[in-house]
């Protein structure tokens, strides 16, 4: 686990990149995605965090290396919430999505976890603590995938996750809308992108050359 910058960290790896912040309030702490593996979100205690303060975690889609550990998370703590777009939450909720989920890419069987919200439209803010969370809708990967902003001392953070792709048919992929999403997070024009794959991007010239890249990969 490390500090990216102040209040935000990266938890480690398990499956994707999870992310934490700190709200310093009695919102208690917010993951952005719970990967594959319960032991890396324990892991945290390492750093003096109690893992039963974690609250809330929003869920950037429906893949499963995303969110395979949040069935897990909600038997360690009941209290924690859920959300995600609504676009992708019947993958989430449901079993029998198998190809939606990838599931089938790693021979897992997913385990449903129930949302206590599911965002709608284009933008849906969480005030937690000090801090709001703009969970803004990015299709492309999947139909439901969102992209997290939160400005903290004068820095916009990206929480992007799978910027990268993959963009296949069983997914719901489609090009175009993921080419109005990234111009959408271009506009913000963030000071660090935390990616769900590959880690830490910064500062803010290297964010833009980034999604700009795959843009240019990833063309109708």
């Amino acid at each position: 686990m490390k500090e990216i910058y102040k209040d935000v960290y990266l938890v480690g790896s398990s499956g994707c990149e999870v992310y934490l912040v700190d709200t310093h309030s009695e919102e208690g702490l917010v993951l952005i995605d719970c990967g594959m593996d319960l032991s890396i979100i324990q892991d945290i205690s390492k750093k003096g965090f109690d893992p039963l303060s974690i609250l809330h975690c929003i869920i950037t889609h429906c893949h499963i290396d995303h969110i395979a550990a949040c069935a897990e998370l909600k038997k360690f703590n009941p209290k924690i919430k859920f959300y995600a777009h609504e676009l992708d939450a019947e993958a989430i909720e449901k079993k029998g999505f198998d190809n939606r989920t990838a599931a089938s890419w790693y021979g897992k069987t997913y385990t449903p976890v129930q949302l206590n919200t599911r965002f709608k439209g284009g933008m849906k803010a969480l005030q937690l603590g000090d801090y709001e969370f703009k969970c803004i809708h990015t299709p492309g990967h999947t139909p439901g995938s969102i992209a997290v902003v939160v400005d903290i001392s004068n820095k916009r953070i990206l929480f992007g996750q799978d910027i990268h792709g993959p963009f296949y048919e069983s997914f719901g992929s489609n090009l175009e809308e993921y080419q109005a999403s990234m111009k959408k997070l271009l506009d913000l024009k963030p000071d660090i992108l935390c990616e769900g794959h590959f880690g830490i991007i910064k500062p803010a010239d290297e964010v833009k050359k980034y999604i700009e890249g795959y843009m240019k990969r990833n063309r109708p």
